[in-house]
């Protein structure tokens, strides 16, 4: 016998479980099936708190997933729902603990699927032969007029029913040996790829076995952008000078020819494989044979624009500037953003077609703990049938996927799946060696109270801040997605922690250390606030209009807990990150670029340069205000420190042979006694193939 299936209803909102459907307000919401079996597990049990453990068993079963994925359900139930973490209404979270389905809930069994009783046809008895006759002629005839009807009405569903979206049906590990590499294309037979450490293209079988170089002779080879439709031929990039320009070159694999065709910042091969269309750092596009002649400019475009890719037709060029995925004719004409306004708070990049053009496959990034997964736009047309207006989501869960490679078969994708993981070192300037620090946690952003009894730091990749005494024990949830948090700083009395949220525009948030709900520091529309910092005595807060240290026009402002006033400071104009100094005497702040540490005197009200060079990121200043510490993985890689008074940066510690992973795969702190906490990357990655199924 079938097991019982239920509808749910709460406020204006419908759950059937055997439909599988959710409505609200009299709208039929989309929901991720993971997300709605969360939710169903909570609605059979309301009122009644439910461990992380028990909810992730429900619906995972003994599949290996983190509570980030878990984390991310409840965060997709509230979106849909319209409910708010800070006063829900529909679902509380229990922080470390669980969570509970708080409000009254009516079930009653769901009998829309069975049969209905019918009552028994009775013989037509005492009907004339004529009279039968005549009913029987246009019985038939009005059955035959309707079943043609039917026919017609059946035929006219079938041509304009939405075709079935496509979706994954399976994965298979091809490479295993966890190393970074990246794919650039597949002959059908083999996929190739960049390794990036050392440098070099690789090749593997598209089922797997023993991974082998491919001889290529350019100098300074950095990456792999494209393969030709035939695999004769790869476009490869090769650092070009000091500066560190690339150019792009075609190399015909094997024998090794080569031709140089122009500055480059990413390319793709045309469908016949003869020409090659290519994007310059200034944002110039390029349209260039592949032996390196009859080369001219497409068109321009202000901004970087990579992940270029041309449609089996040659009709379209498509690509992604801004995080947002741009399409073009093959003539330069026709310029216009894809997808406008398709989750427009998340970035897109990255995308291929199939090669019977039926899909074109791209990355979105969504909630932190998911990080980069594989959409697929449909672009399959029928006489009757219009293609679905929005992309359908492929993967989920905890990989972070990087450009998929379609198979020539049209039935597979390629791609590393990355699984991000760091573990927390901290320096010991006796030995210059870096050590596990808390055990090795996997967090970043790690802050100590002023007392040095307790810690804060964001959990890595999640994003989740937490808050935990000073040996890590007694960890407490600080934040939820879609909350990122950034650079969290203690508060001098040590009752609140001050950070801010870059998951889609940086702002300042403040939170107990106690628990709670995060509250933004300033109104809706007050405008960036990133790197916020207390004063030494906790009256102000110093942060940055601009997040990421390119903006000209980033300015550095001051929050006045007091007065509730925001000023400017004055000289501010290009200068980002601000730090201030424990003695409250300066503000340290890198400049537009990241070129040159700056100090502001706040006695004086003036600034100065301390030193330029490339790549200062993640600046902190020692205990005694003396020096700003700061970390270089652009130039010579390494931590940093420079004497506030002036002279020449030293290097506390070389980095060249450690690999360091963070947010924007990099970070730097200082622990009580100055000495450098990093974040080591032990991130696996490998290349996966996925089966493509359209039913």
């Amino acid at each position: 016998m079938a097991s019982k299936s239920f509808v749910f209803r709460f406020d204006d909102v419908e759950v059937r479980e055997r439909e599988f459907s959710l409505t609200k307000a009299g709208k039929l919401l989309a929901i991720e099936p993971k997300a709605f079996r969360a939710l169903l597990f909570l609605l059979h049990n309301p009122q009644r708190l439910i461990s992380k453990e028990e909810l992730l068993n429900s619906v995972w079963g003994d599949a290996a997933v983190t509570e980030g994925s878990l984390t991310r359900c409840i965060w997709l139930l509230r979106s849909v729902l319209a409910d708010d973490i800070r006063n829900p209404r529909y679902i509380e979270t229990v922080a470390t603990v669980g969570y509970r389905f708080v409000c009254p809930v009516e079930m009653s069994e769901d009998v829309s699927g069975e049969p209905e009783a019918t009552e028994e046809p009775k013989d037509m008895n005492g009907v004339g032969k004529k009279d039968g006759s005549r009913r029987w002629f246009w019985g038939w005839a009005l059955a035959g007029g309707g079943l043609f009807t039917l026919c017609l009405a059946a035929a006219i569903w079938y041509l304009r029913r939405p075709l079935p979206p496509p979706h994954i049906s399976a994965y298979t590990q091809i490479t295993h040996d966890g190393h970074d590499k990246s794919p650039g294309g597949t002959d059908g037979g083999r996929i190739y790829f960049a390794q990036v450490s050392p440098h070099a293209i690789a090749q593997v079988g598209i089922r797997g076995g023993e991974v082998t170089h491919v001889p290529v002779a350019v100098p300074e080879l950095q990456n792999l952008d494209d393969v030709s439709p035939d695999g004769s031929n790869f476009l490869v990039e090769s650092l070009a000078d000091a500066i560190k320009s690339y150019v792009l070159w075609d190399v015909r694999i094997p024998g090794g020819m080569r031709y140089r065709l122009g500055d480059d910042w990413d390319a793709a091969f045309s469908p016949d494989g003869l020409f090659v269309c290519y994007s310059t750092q200034e944002g110039d596009i390029y349209l260039v044979r592949n032996n390196g002649t009859e080369s001219h400019k497409l068109f321009s475009i202000r901004g970087h624009t990579q992940g270029l890719a041309w449609s089996p037709d040659g009709k379209f060029i498509r690509f992604f500037k801004n995080n947002q995925l741009w399409e073009i004719s093959s003539d330069g004409s026709n310029l216009h953003q894809l997808l406008a306004g398709w989750h427009a708070s998340s970035s897109k990049c990255c995308g291929r077609y199939t090669p019977d053009g039926r899909f074109y496959q791209f990355l979105s990034q969504g909630p932190v703990a998911e990080g980069e997964q594989i959409w697929a736009l449909d672009e399959r047309r029928g006489l009757f049938r219009r293609p679905p207006a929005e992309p359908v989501q492929l993967t989920s869960g905890p990989l972070h996927w990087s450009v998929p490679i379609p198979g020539k078969d049209g039935k597979s994708i390629f791609a590393s799946g990355r699984s991000d993981r760091g573990e927390l070192s901290r320096l010991d300037v006796q030995t210059k060696q870096f050590q596990p620090f808390l055990g090795g946690i996997s967090a970043q952003g790690v802050t100590f109270s002023k007392d040095g009894h307790s810690i804060a730091y964001v959990s890595f990749p999640e994003g989740i801040l937490w808050k935990a005494d000073r040996d890590g024990s007694n960890p407490v949830q600080l934040s939820d997605p879609p909350i990122d948090a950034f650079m969290p700083r203690w508060s001098p009395d040590g009752t609140t922690i001050l950070f801010s949220d870059i998951s889609s525009r940086s702002e300042a948030y403040i939170v107990s250390s106690q628990g709670g709900a995060p509250r933004k520091l300033l109104p809706e529309g007050s405008g960036v606030q990133s790197d916020p910092d207390w004063s030494p005595d906790g009256h102000k807060i110093v942060f940055s209009s601009s997040f990421g240290g390119h903006d000209p026009k980033s300015e550095i402002r001051i929050f006045d807990f007091g007065t509730r006033q925001v000023t400017t400071l004055p000289g501010s104009v290009g200068k980002t990150d601000p730090r201030w100094s424990p003695d409250g005497k300066s503000i340290a702040a890198n400049s537009f670029g990241l070129e040159t540490m700056n100090i502001f005197d706040v006695g004086t009200q003036r600034w100065s340069a301390l030193q330029q060079k490339i790549g200062i990121t993640f600046p902190e200043w020692s205990r005694d205000s003396q020096f700003i510490y700061f970390l270089d993985v652009v130039d010579a890689r390494g931590v940093y420190r420079i004497r506030v008074k002036g002279g020449d940066a030293e290097r506390v510690v070389d980095l060249n042979n450690w690999h360091i992973t963070g947010w924007f795969a990099q970070w730097m702190g200082l622990d009580p006694t100055d000495a450098p906490l990093l974040l080591r990357d032990i991130s696996s990655n490998d290349i996966y193939a996925l089966t493509l199924e359209e039913k």
